[in-house]
Parts: structure tokens; C-alpha cells; sequence
């Protein structure tokens, strides 16, 4: 009887996965055989030449790609948000700015601007435990900033 329970059990899990629409992250799947990035030699760069290397997408390093991403401006600010009361630090704000432009099928678009921002609390007395925060929230502000670069670059031709 125990077997015949866990059998329901386990296609009653099973089913239930299939039904969220829980599926896997697949490789960009863009119109272009090759790819260059100018300008920029950051981290956020090594993030989108890691999504296209997922969908074999050659890189041109002279810039003469199919499709050509400049970073036009890249730049990191951390500032304070707020102060307690004996004057120390309370809060930091991160803000990622990245302005770029994409040339495809030999035409460049306008200028596009995307920012992320991160607030955290900071207490001096936990200081690596901030540090380690603050290193995260970075990461995650430079894949959301590259993941809009990269849809962007699926819906440019639709």
C-alpha cells in the first residue's frame, strides 16, 4: 500500500511542477552569427559576452560584428541615503548607469540609458556582513542591467 502511495504522490508532484510553466533558462536565440562590444571592458561586458558565448555567437574583436553593442558610459555611485541619529551612516544607495547604443545591420540606434539602484542598511558593526551585501546587490544590478541589454537585442527585429 506504502508503494502505491508514493506513486500518487510522486505524479501528484510531477504534475504540479509541469503545471507552474516552470522551465528552463534557454540560450538567446538572436538573427546575428557574430557579435563585438566597444567601448567598455567591465563586468557588466563580460556578462553579456557570456550570453551570447551560450548561444554560439562568435565574438568579433575589431568591432566589425553583425552586430555591435559601444558602451557609450559606465559608471558605479554609492551614496549615503540616510544618518542616524549619533551621525553615523544608516543607509547607502548603488546606483549602476550604463548608457550604450547598438549599430545592426549597419545602422546605429539612438542612445539608450539604463540605470539600476540598491539601497542597504549599514550598521558598522557588522561590516563584512555589509561589505558582502553590498557585493551582491552589485552583482544583481550588473545581470539586470545586461539582461536588458540582451532583450533588447532579441526584440530588435520584431
Amino acid at each position: 500500500m506504502s508503494k502505491n502511495k508514493f506513486i500518487v504522490v510522486f505524479f501528484i508532484i510531477c504534475s504540479l511542477q509541469i503545471s507552474c510553466g516552470f522551465n528552463l533558462r534557454k540560450p538567446i536565440s538572436v538573427n546575428y552569427e557574430s557579435y563585438s562590444i566597444i567601448g567598455d571592458k567591465s563586468a557588466i561586458t563580460q556578462n553579456i559576452k557570456r550570453q551570447f558565448s551560450y548561444g554560439a555567437i562568435v565574438e568579433e574583436k575589431n568591432g566589425n560584428g553583425e552586430l555591435v553593442i559601444e558602451i557609450l558610459e559606465n559608471n558605479f555611485t554609492k551614496r549615503i541615503l540616510s544618518l542616524a541619529g549619533n551621525g553615523q551612516v544608516g543607509e547607502f544607495e548603488l546606483i549602476q548607469t550604463l548608457s550604450y547604443r547598438i549599430k545592426s545591420k549597419d545602422k546605429w540606434s539612438d542612445a539608450r540609458k539604463l540605470e539600476a539602484i540598491r539601497e542597504y542598511t549599514f550598521d558598522p558593526a557588522l561590516y563584512n556582513a555589509a561589505a558582502a551585501e553590498e557585493s551582491i546587490l552589485k552583482d544583481t544590478m550588473i545581470e539586470q542591467i545586461s539582461r536588458s541589454i540582451i532583450n533588447e537585442i532579441n526584440n530588435l527585429d520584431k
